[in-house]
């Protein structure tokens, strides 16, 4: 007698599967790897939402917020588009290109593709980073909830649940639109021209007046117009995002009819989401066949290596030429561009001048180059022997010291790091027309200052925490918390010097003397790097075999 066919597992049971799968990945589970580290990261990396949710949920609790008419609802709707805002952008700030492999990874087992995407887009929701961006606005719904009383707190839990799955779905459709273009032949001219065209469009919009700014002085909020603050407070309020933070405004006002319209229109929202990104995700995947991604770009006879004079000449031309094709490198460096325009047309400078004084161009200018800097050099550096798929092999197989390819490595990282913050702050003083001399050199020494210990860093993370990437963009393994959370680290102290000068500072602005303190910490950064690279050499040496099996592994 035959033996009965087992169920097909139900969508719960995928989701938990699903979940464990991303766990065990995200931990980087194997032999010598400590667990308990990574849970203690991955709370650590939770822990900025606990924080940032009970100062919200302190301010609407205050009592200038709570006899308000106005305050509650703009903050509620303020915070529930940026939280929006930032979930679909952020596969473009993060150059998020990790999460769309599932569909591929699981073709062969049990279960249909759109209910791999439903599960994958619900468990997003469970980690660190949706923690976090969730955080403000729990923290202020529920202070909301906690002086005003409502009529049906089940419909408003229904709203917090539609509006989590409404933000969900949409940055799907943003993680499948980035991994379209990437995926793209052209990708790099389509990504230049989208960045030419926004920078048009956006110089034809009136930029937004920031004068109440300036007519608040010592007389607080009561002497805002408050007909500005109302007029944005509808206005937040008539967009999807907005649905949830009038929705509880209508509860609290009895209105319980117009709260279920609103929840019917988050769901209405969130599966034309989910059905844009389905399309987008399996148009990726219908293309993504036998094609290496990015527009190589070079002659078919052309060879890049016939003039180099050495074998590390040699090193270096190839290292520049894979960043270069890279489609993940293409989107980091635009990102911090789109930034600037961003800042520029939401009029971001003037709120930065009014709170910063004269250290506002050189916290901005310096802010948008060290991100630009940080997010190239981190981003292959912390994965430096996996970014370009299989190339660890071929230098095992060649006859040069594995030394040599570390330092090409880090040389061409590091100077491209550099090259973009240099580009970034000229930008910046031309686009705005603002920052001097000392606003420039600020900067770019705090660039200097950052790079060396991101270096640093990616030569141990690499070789302890080797992550597999395809340079097909088919997929890519997650990067595990704990080395996330140990190059957020050693970001912290690169810009720890940038910090402290532009504090001791004030107002005023820096001078030559904050120049000079941020160069010494570049100096003893570069330092630091001196002396950590022969060690980090001699432990590749030891750990080739690993790093080869981590990166190649199937």
């Amino acid at each position: 007698m035959s033996r009965p066919r087992p169920p097909v597992p139900g969508f719960f049971q995928h989701l938990l599967l699903l979940w464990g799968l991303r766990l065990h990945l995200g931990l980087n589970q194997g032999p010598g790897k400590s667990r308990l580290l990574a849970v203690a990261a991955f709370m650590g990396s939770s822990a900025p939402g606990v924080l940032l949710g009970l100062s919200f949920f302190k301010l609407m609790r205050l009592p200038l917020i709570v006899h308000s008419n106005v305050w509650p609802y703009f903050i509620l709707n303020l915070l529930c588009f940026v939280t929006a805002a930032t979930w679909v952008t952020w596969p473009l700030l993060s150059a998020g290109v990790d999460d769309h492999s599932e569909l591929s990874r699981y073709a062969a087992f049990p279960i249909s593709p759109f209910r791999l995407l439903m599960g994958s887009t619900v468990a997003s929701l469970f980690e660190p980073r949706a923690l976090v961006f969730y955080a403000p606005l729990t923290g202020a719904a529920v202070g909301y909830a906690s002086r005003h009383r409502l009529a049906a707190p089940w419909l408003a839990a229904v709203l917090y649940v539609l509006f989590a799955l409404f933000c969900a779905a949409w940055s799907r459709v943003g993680l499948y639109t980035v991994i379209n273009v990437l995926r793209a032949k052209h990708s790099a001219r389509i990504m230049g021209g989208g960045m030419v065209a926004f920078l048009v469009a956006a110089s034809f919009i009136p930029p937004i007046d920031t004068s109440w700014l300036t007519s608040v002085g010592e007389a607080g909020v009561g002497a805002l117009d408050m007909s500005l603050i109302i007029n944005a407070a509808v206005a937040l309020s008539q967009v999807p995002p907005g649905f949830f933070g009038d929705g509880l405004g209508q509860l609290a006002h009895g209105r319980v009819g117009i709260a279920l319209l609103e929840a019917f229109g988050l769901l209405f929202f969130t599966a034309m989401g989910m059905t844009v990104a389905y399309a987008l995700l399996m148009r990726f995947h219908r293309q993504a066949g036998g094609r290496s991604g990015g527009d190589r770009g070079d002659g078919k006879d052309s060879d890049p290596f016939a003039t180099t004079g050495s074998r590390f000449d040699t090193l270096l031309r190839r290292e520049v030429l894979d960043l270069w094709r890279n489609p993940r490198a293409r989107l980091l460096a635009a990102v911090p561009f789109i930034l600037a325009i961003l800042l520029k047309l939401l009029s971001g400078r003037d709120l930065f001048v009014y709170l910063l004084g004269g250290s506002a161009d050189a916290w901005v200018m310096g802010g948008l180059s060290i991100y630009g800097a940080v997010v190239i050099a981190s981003t292959f550096s912390q994965n430096t022997f996996a970014y370009d798929g299989h190339g660890f092999a071929v230098f095992l197989a060649a006859p040069m010291s594995l030394a040599d390819v570390l330092r090409a490595k880090n040389r061409v990282q590091g100077v491209a790091a550099l090259g973009m913050a240099v580009l970034v702050g000229a930008f910046y003083r031309v686009y705005f027309g603002s920052g001097t001399l000392v606003d420039f050199l600020c900067a770019m020494v705090a660039v200097a200052a950052v790079v060396p210990m991101l270096l640093a860093a990616g030569n141990f993370l690499s070789l302890y925490f080797p992550v597999k990437f395809h340079a097909s963009l088919k997929r890519r393994d997650r990067v595990p918390l704990t080395a996330s959370m140990l190059g957020i680290l050693a970001a912290s102290v690169g810009c720890m010097p940038f910090g402290h000068a532009l504090r001791a500072a004030g107002k005023d602005g820096p001078g030559w003397q904050s120049v000079a303190f941020i160069a010494a910490f570049a100096v003893l950064h570069f330092g630091v790097y001196l002396a950590t690279r022969p060690l980090a050499m001699r432990l590749l040496e030891q750990r080739r075999e690993v790093v080869l099996r981590a990166v190649t592994r199937e």
